[in-house]
């Protein structure tokens, strides 16, 4: 895949991302063609209230998808609410260019009018993401990245935050995490989470990671934004979606960062010989994320190590919860 139709990719993917913007303030705000008489519909799709969607969601994926079938009538999409109504719950995912959708992330953020939503719009091609638009409207924050070709937001290079203010931490007592509880309330997946929570923050005499901060924003775009910002170490959740962090992938790797499968160790008989990382595949709804990191002075290469470094510190605190893949592989 050449540069210029990475370029064009982008330049698509940004256009229907501003297009959309409107539509999506009005439904955060209520206001236009959403306004508090108007049809909204924010339903039910788990059956325990934790995960909903709206009409503006519907709306905005429509939109989406068919100015997309438009200009690349070959090819294939993928998108939240799509696979969630059952239109298409067993697509398969296959090398071909995939354009994968996440019309409102944080979709409880934005029936709350809390400001940590946005459009997702992630382009795949080999089953690797490529181009990644992630548009915050109510923070009028647009987050773009091709492969190869850096990751900004509203055209500054990422991260913001550039040594020396932004720090090499030398452990995880540095770290700012950003995580997510999910919306499966079961007491087993519940117990789990709070379990690895509470490893992460417990004090270092007693086996945890003593982390600075643990943060639950709401999404998983904004958080791996947030990442790529600069303004938090690392994003660790298990459960999420592609079309939840599709986009935001490229954005965090082109800005520097670093991803991982998220599934933890802790708790599991794998051999510490075995306890290595694995490259993020984002089908396997699994990931671990972290930021830029400068190199010690003198040590070129340091950064990457480092990044690594806290990634198994992470995993060795954090048990894994199964989850079927999306898609048919």
């Amino acid at each position: 895949m050449s540069a210029e139709q990475l370029k064009e990719y982008l330049s698509t993917a940004i256009a229907l991302a501003k297009e959309v913007g409107p539509a999506f303030k009005d439904g955060f705000w209520r206001t236009g063609r959403f306004a508090a008489d108007s049809e909204f519909a924010a339903g039910d799709k788990t059956g325990n209230g934790a995960d909903c969607v709206t009409e503006v969601d519907r709306h905005i994926e429509r939109t989406i998808f068919r100015r997309l079938r438009e200009i690349y009538p070959d090819h294939r999409f993928v998108g939240e609410e799509t696979v969630a109504e059952g239109a298409d719950g067993d697509y398969v995912v296959t090398d071909d260019p995939t354009w994968v959708v996440d019309p409102v992330d944080g979709t409880n953020n934005f029936v709350h009018h809390f400001p940590y939503t946005g459009v997702s719009i992630g382009l795949t091609i080999g089953k690797e993401p490529v181009v990644g638009v992630v548009y915050l409207p109510v923070l009028d924050e647009l987050y773009t990245a091709a492969r190869g070709q850096g990751a900004f937001m509203n055209g500054r290079r990422l991260p913001l935050i550039e040594p020396p203010v932004l720090t090499t931490p030398a452990s995880l007592a540095e770290c700012s995490v950003l995580c997510e509880h999910g919306s499966d309330r079961s007491e087993p997946v519940v117990r789990s989470r709070l379990a690895s929570f509470a490893r992460l923050l417990l004090d270092r005499q007693h086996g945890g990671g003593c982390i600075q901060n643990l943060r639950v924003t709401g999404g998983a775009c904004p958080d791996i934004t947030l990442v790529a910002k600069g303004v938090a170490e690392m994003y660790w959740e298990l459960g999420p979606h592609a079309w939840d962090f599709a986009a935001a992938v490229t954005i965090l790797v082109e800005a520097g960062g670093a991803v991982f499968d998220g599934a933890g160790w802790w708790g599991t008989d794998l051999p510490e010989p075995e306890r290595t990382l694995k490259p993020l595949n984002i089908w396997n709804r699994k990931i671990l994320a972290i930021r830029f990191i400068p190199d010690l002075p003198g040590r070129p290469g340091s950064g990457r190590e480092i990044q690594r470094r806290l990634a198994r510190e992470v995993l060795e605190l954090v048990e894994d919860i199964p989850y079927p893949p999306d898609g048919v592989h």
